[in-house]
């Protein structure tokens, strides 16, 4: 049976297919070009025309997606689809390839150049601190509390994070950078995690691999209102930065008067919780315990003990990463007290 074969197209157009992908488009019976996950333009596909010497159709989103046109094409004929830059980077193109392997229709990929493994590189960044990477279409709220929340775990374990920002081929419309920041700084008042902040440090790439690529890097708060060009573009929140990284940004020109570590402000959820639930439970123990007749304090006393050694536990695994742990110790330490005052033994103001 024919071949289905993924050709990147890479990050500068045209003239960024390898040696490799020129000889085996060549020899293809139907070429088409992907036209989501990257800005193509009209003039993308004629230059592909013009140097393969064959007719390039473009697809839509939805035709890749539903898959049924190409995987019958490549039962019968060599199919190739050109994707912006790797062809697997998109988990589409992977469910694509599944589903032809499926059919029993032979899979090849032949690689090239991808934005994420580009803006490591271009900024300087070493490629294995970064965490998870998030695609932002839109800034609806669900949307922009996954990025929140992937950049905020991200910061936790010190890695950096990349912000993709989808552009629609379809309505040539595309979510611009600024907009980006602005709805991530919005919600950060209602998170109050400390990612977003206006004295965050981010860099924003556009275009990259391209002859009018540009590279920005700032505090926050002074990048909203910048001018970022035309698309693609992605953004980097940096984490924890190796030495070698700060001198890299600052050869580059893209690290602020005073770098910042920007994984130094974020806080594990129960680091914040725990220590001032702590410090409240001490503080009804101390109440509770001055409010208990001296003739009931031996019937008491083990309960109060057992106060105690909950809140030690809860402050002990804390400092040893075990969140839930330290969470449900104090939520023990907490009920200990309650029932008491569920009871109407003691009457206890938290």
């Amino acid at each position: 049976m024919c071949p289905l074969i993924f050709v990147g197209l890479g990050l500068g157009g045209a003239e960024g297919l390898t040696l490799g992908a020129l000889e085996t488009l060549s020899k293809v019976d139907i070429i088409y070009l992907e036209s989501y996950t990257n800005p193509i333009n009209d003039d993308v596909a004629k230059n592909l025309s013009a140097k393969l010497g064959k007719e390039v159709s473009v697809l839509s989103r939805e035709t890749i997606e539903d898959g049924r046109i190409i995987l019958d094409k490549a039962g019968k004929q060599e199919v190739a689809l050109i994707v912006s830059g790797d062809p697997m980077v998109a988990t589409t193109h992977g469910d694509l390839r599944t589903r032809a392997l499926q059919k029993n229709i032979h899979a090849r990929i032949i690689h090239n150049a991808s934005i994420i493994s580009a803006l490591p590189g271009e900024t300087g960044l070493q490629s294995y601190r970064f965490g998870k990477t998030v695609t932002l279409t839109s800034t609806q709220p669900t949307l922009l509390r996954t990025a929140y929340s992937t950049v905020y775990r991200n910061l936790l374990l010190d890695l950096h994070s990349i912000l993709l920002l989808q552009y629609d081929y379809a309505s040539k419309s595309f979510l611009a950078p600024g907009e980006a920041l602005t709805a991530l700084a919005e919600l950060e008042a209602d998170e109050g995690q400390q990612v977003f902040t206006s004295e965050a440090f981010i860099i924003v790439a556009s275009r990259l691999g391209r002859l009018d690529q540009s590279i920005t890097g700032g505090k926050l708060g002074q990048l909203l209102k910048a001018g970022f060009g035309e698309p693609p573009q992605a953004i980097i929140v940096p984490g924890k930065l190796h030495f070698a990284e700060e001198e890299s940004l600052g050869a580059m020109g893209l690290a602020p008067d005073s770098l910042l570590n920007n994984s130094s402000r974020v806080k594990r959820k129960a680091a914040r919780m725990v220590p001032k639930y702590v410090a409240k439970t001490k503080q009804a123990l101390q109440k509770a315990r001055a409010g208990v007749k001296e003739s009931e304090m031996h019937r008491l006393a083990d309960l109060f003990e057992n106060v105690e050694c909950y809140l030690s536990d809860a402050e002990r695994f804390l400092s040893q990463g075990e969140d839930e742990l330290a969470v449900l110790s104090i939520g023990y330490a907490e009920g200990l007290l309650d029932s008491l005052r569920f009871k109407g033994e003691l009457a206890i103001d938290w």
